[in-house]
């Protein structure tokens, strides 16, 4: 079990981190088109498709995470897969107030530019954090 958690959060490291970096470099080459991608999902009723497949297919990562940050029990995995949870659970509370968000969205265009420039360099820090967390992994597995 002990393998197969460290493979699983080997796997999950690298294909998040490298996932998060290539959308936070998209999303910095982009940001026009994006912002106005989002200006034209706040006119929508209901909550975008494709923020709610992210969300889901992040909660079937996550979910197995946190079981298996307990084989063998390991704080940083532990913390990152709790840390996944929360980021559902903030994005899911913003697509459950879709409504409320769109408004918000709407009436605050003029900062959107600025909000994608930030999540891009968020998604980049987390993504190099997550190549970082990938080379502690197998520092630590290849030592035990």
């Amino acid at each position: 079990m002990e393998q197969f958690s460290a493979q699983w959060f080997t796997a999950y490291y690298l294909s998040l981190g490298a996932l998060l970096l290539s959308y936070g470099i998209y999303l910095l080459l982009k940001t026009v088109p994006v912002r106005d991608y989002i200006l034209e999902i706040s006119g929508d009723p209901q909550a975008p498709l494709l923020l709610r497949r992210v969300l889901k297919y992040l909660l079937l990562f996550a979910l197995p995470g946190l079981f298996l940050s307990f084989f063998p029990f390991s704080w940083v995995e532990l913390i990152f897969s709790l840390w996944s949870l929360f980021v559902i659970f903030i994005g899911g509370q913003l697509l459950l107030i879709w409504p409320q968000t769109s408004k918000m969205i709407r009436e605050n265009s003029e900062l959107i530019r600025g909000k994608v420039r930030f999540a891009a360099a968020n998604l980049i820090t987390i993504g190099i954090i997550l190549f970082m967390l990938t080379y502690l992994l197998l520092e630590r597995t290849r030592i035990s």
